[in-house]
């Protein structure tokens, strides 16, 4: 096991240690232990594309600080739109966390719907931002260019957030 998934068992049972201390674990132990498996699943499934947001902001970043000073003006918009799966994976987490009692299932689901698709939309965005800023760096593309680019990998996490949010807001 490397030391990757260590730090993201980490940030799981620190996400979970809380719910017991406030009375949620008597709930969750009376639980299937396949339902705690997969609501454990989603939490690692959502930290994952609040991290892939972080990583995917270095390579767009690395990119941009190739970029010459001339054009980093233009370029800088698409180096940042990679961040914001994080967001939306973070906003999503504290939703799940409100309804991991009542709705384990369907928390479980919200999880693995909004963190993949913020997963792979964030490296995804993160390419395009790094080809674009370095087509902008050419001269060979403008910065509307790139926005659009960059933009219609957002267009998938957004799905994941609203198909998180529906799941969620199920009654």
């Amino acid at each position: 096991m490397n030391k990757l998934n260590y730090i993201y068992i980490i940030i799981a049972i620190g996400l979970i240690h809380p719910l017991y201390a406030n009375g949620l674990g008597e709930s969750l132990q009376n639980m299937d232990t396949a339902v705690q498996g997969m609501l454990f699943l989603s939490f690692i499934i959502i930290s994952l594309g609040i991290f892939s947001s972080g990583y995917a902001l270095s390579i767009s970043l690395s990119a941009y600080a190739a970029c010459e000073e001339k054009n980093r003006g233009a370029a800088f918009i698409p180096a940042v739109m990679p961040g914001s799966q994080g967001l939306y994976s973070f906003a999503i987490s504290f939703l799940m966390i409100n309804a991991m009692a009542d709705k384990p299932m369907q928390t479980a689901l919200a999880g693995i719907i909004c963190g993949l698709p913020c997963l792979f939309s964030a490296l995804g965005q993160a390419k395009t931002a790094a080809a674009c800023i370095k087509s902008i760096n050419n001269q060979t593309m403008n910065q509307g260019q790139a926005l659009i680019a960059t933009g219609i990998p957002e267009l998938y996490a957004l799905t994941g957030l609203a198909g998180a949010f529906l799941m969620l807001a199920q009654v």
